[in-house]
């Protein structure tokens, strides 16, 4: 942590004397705004009539930012060099940014030298991973390798060090020691072949040795399939003689395999494998994961008996194991296709009773339950809802929905028009809020709704009015009546009002610029350089004052790199929410801030292109990375849309857009939305007018997606809500759809 003698003597200026005079508010208000020509005059201004001053707030700093936003290279690389020596302390900050901009400007060399001297300086910890991963791009583009020796590399642990060590076996292949370097590559692949960098070592490892000794290619087999290049893992990784029992690590290289084959749609191969590997694994619960993931394999292939038969086999190898519940939702849900009721209840009751089954229980019960209500078999529906519901894992509004659904199908309208606002009141842009819709404005429920949403508006309440509103809607005169009625009485109490009605706290009176800063992210976060600030951006917006807390994540959404930190922001303070505020009635500028859309034109420019929904885009952006361009999942997906390496080629190559992908390009967004634009319109192509099925196939991958639609009995969305196996890829499939209808709303549609 910095502190220099600037910040000691900032801090004893009077915080009302300094606000007075402070040139920050209005330069930062206008950068903010996205004006940064205005901006960059008053910070000019500010420096010529009180340089220092100016200068000791870091001003020199920020007019360098505005001069790089607006193109002018050559004047922000004079700018940030005059930076390096601010009294502000902020000079670490100025020499970063200066690499980055040599990098970019094509002279990795001088970026390398900046980077070494802000390394051996000792650089703040906040810099120090981008300045080491600068660092590697640099040298790797042609920095000088002799830089590595001005390093003191102590500071340098964990996963950094890694980074660094491959930064040396890169300069030691360049100067020629390839024993050393490959030597070094190998020890950093056995220490772990999972996490980032094993992609990149591998690579390495692969242009250096034509023929890996069996040790090497088994590791660089593993690395491949823990990133999901399943293709190279099944060419590097040896099939097991069939004779040979199993050691635990030939039975991770055989279980490898057999995913592998799985993944690359070679069902009845994986099938084999996987029976053998069952034979071969010597406990019950090896045993179990093998069989189930044998039929898995053999129900993608259409061979329902057998995988039925492996589904119960996998239950009774370890009936209180890890994999009994997937292994009885397996046989409940082939049972329920072939007409075997009495056994899937069987299943079912087994499944209740099984240790760590909630989920699978409550999957199981409304795959029964949702099964036999769409074929009109409505005696036990009752019963079987109510077993997912005791599980405890299934949303209240998805129990309300299918209430609704089977009280319809018995007659019982006034039932199914109050199961239906239950769904429309608990998450209104849920997709079975949108089904509930269309069904209480269809013929058969409309009068009743009309009927039960007159008699809650004579009530009174906020919460009689929110239902009349939503039953009778604003373009009936009662409804749009009981709506703002509704609305007067929340916005009376002081808990409501404020998500009703949201103004930002303007830049000026943000009690920031009387804060005495005593760090440099203090004035970072006075410059408006929010990315930078770490705490400070949320220190001082504290949740304490709501309007300021969300006037702070809106600072941090003006910039597209920060928006992660924004939304999370802004989910956080979701939080406070009082339930009596309705979702659908926040203030839209709030619901924006959870909801963002960085990247907008790109997304809607790449979206057009390749005839795909840009609210769909953005949705599926948010889930899968939080709008974070250098998010990295634990698969070695990448980037604001997950891709793997080789998912990303494939495209890549398929739609022109590249001939050539790294995988730090996926970090890049002006690739990974285009690719992200091309996989949702393939998807669609495959599944047409199906989006909860493309959506389903973007996680879980396109045939286990097609099979869960072959399970319904209906081409009804909201049945094969029901119907997708997977919880995480059913809790998936929902967010998004519920944030697409949300972006749509906010946004316009697609």
């Amino acid at each position: 942590m910095i502190l220099v003698p600037t910040l000691v003597a900032l801090a004893s200026v009077p915080a009302a004397a300094a606000a007075q005079t402070d040139p920050r508010p209005a330069i930062v208000e206008l950068s903010l705004a996205g004006r940064p020509r205005p901006a960059l005059l008053r910070a000019e201004s500010a420096l010529a009539s009180e340089p220092g001053r100016a200068r000791a707030l870091g001003i020199d700093l920020l007019r360098a930012d505005l001069l790089a936003r607006l193109g002018r290279e050559r004047d922000a690389t004079e700018a940030y060099a005059q930076a390096l020596t601010s009294p502000s302390g902020l000079g670490p900050w100025a020499r970063l940014r200066l690499a980055v901009l040599q990098e970019r400007l094509g002279h990795p060399e001088v970026a390398a030298g900046l980077v070494t001297n802000l390394l051996a300086e000792g650089a703040p910890d906040g810099l120090l991973r981008p300045a080491l991963a600068l660092f590697a791009q640099s040298i790797e583009r042609g920095g000088d390798c002799r830089l590595l020796g001005g390093v003191a590399a102590g500071r340098i642990t964990g996963d950094l060090r890694r980074k660094w060590d491959l930064v040396r076996a890169d300069c030691l292949l360049r100067l020629g020691s390839a024993v050393e370097a490959s030597r070094l590559l190998r020890t950093l692949l056995e220490a772990d072949s999972r996490d980032a960098l094993a992609l990149d070592i591998a690579a390495r490892l692969e242009a250096r040795v034509a023929a890996p000794d069996p040790a090497l290619a088994r590791r660089l087999g593993m690395a491949a399939f823990h990133h999901r290049e399943f293709d190279k893992a099944l060419r590097l990784l040896p099939d097991t003689p069939l004779a040979l029992r199993l050691d635990a690590e030939r039975a991770d290289i055989a279980y490898a395999r057999a995913r592998a084959l799985y993944w690359t749609g070679k069902y009845d191969e994986a099938a084999a494998a996987f029976d053998d590997l069952a034979r071969r694994t010597p406990t019950a619960t090896q045993r179990a994961d093998s069989l189930c993931q044998a039929g898995r394999s053999l129900e993608l292939t259409g061979r329902v008996a057998e995988a039925l038969s492996r589904f119960r086999r996998a239950w009774e190898a370890d009936p209180g194991g890890d994999w009994a519940p997937s292994a009885l939702l397996g046989a409940l849900r082939i049972e329920v296709a072939l007409g075997e009721g009495e056994a899937a209840r069987g299943s079912l009751a087994r499944l209740a009773r099984t240790p760590g089954a909630a989920g699978a229980t409550a999957r199981g019960a409304l795959f029964l339950a949702v099964s036999d209500l769409q074929r009109g078999l409505f005696a036990r529906v009752a019963e079987t809802l109510s077993v997912a519901e005791r599980s405890g894992e299934v949303a209240a509004e998805e129990l309300a929905y299918w209430r609704g659904r089977l009280a319809e199908a018995v007659g019982d309208d006034e039932g199914a028009v109050e199961r239906y606002v239950e769904v429309l009141r608990r998450r209104p842009f849920h997709p079975l809020a949108e089904a509930a819709r269309r069904r209480l404005a269809a013929p058969g429920l409309a009068s009743m709704a009309r009927k039960v949403g007159l008699a809650a508006a004579g009530v009174g309440d906020p919460g009689n009015l929110q239902k009349a509103a939503l039953l009778l809607g604003d373009t009936d005169a009662i409804g749009r009546q009981a709506r703002l009625r509704a609305l007067a009485r929340l916005r009376d109490r002081r808990d409501s009002a404020a998500w009703l009605d949201w103004t930002p706290v303007p830049v000026a009176e943000w009690p920031l610029w009387s804060a005495a800063p005593t760090r440099p992210e203090d004035l970072l976060a006075g410059l408006g350089l929010f990315s930078d600030a770490g705490d400070a951006a949320i220190r001082h917006f504290p949740a304490s004052d709501l309007r300021l807390a969300f006037s702070g994540a809106a600072a941090l959404a003006t910039d597209e790199l920060a928006t992660r930190r924004s939304l999370a922001r802004a989910e956080a303070l979701f939080e406070r929410r009082p339930r009596s505020v309705p979702f659908e009635w926040v203030d839209p500028k709030l619901l924006r801030l959870l909801y963002p859309f960085p990247w907008a034109p790109l997304i809607r420019a790449q979206a057009s292109a390749f005839r795909s929904d840009p609210t769909l885009l953005a949705a599926i952006l948010r889930e899968e990375s939080r709008f974070d361009p250098a998010a990295l999942s634990p698969a070695g997906a990448r980037g604001l849309a997950q891709f793997t390496l080789q998912t990303a080629q494939r495209l890549a190559r398929q739609t022109r857009l590249t001939d050539q992908v790294s995988a730090r390009d996926l970090h890049d967004p002006a690739l990974a939305i285009p690719l992200g634009a091309a996989y949702l319109a393939e998807l669609g192509r495959r599944f047409p007018r199906a989006p909860a099925v493309a959506i389903a196939a973007y996680n879980a991958g396109e045939d286990q997606a097609a099979l869960w639609r072959r399970h319904c009995v209906t081409s009804e969305p909201e049945e094969y809500l029901a119907k997708i196996g997977y919880g995480e890829t059913k809790a998936y499939v929902i967010r998004v759809l519920e944030s697409q209808a949300i972006y749509q709303a906010l946004y316009g549609g697609g």
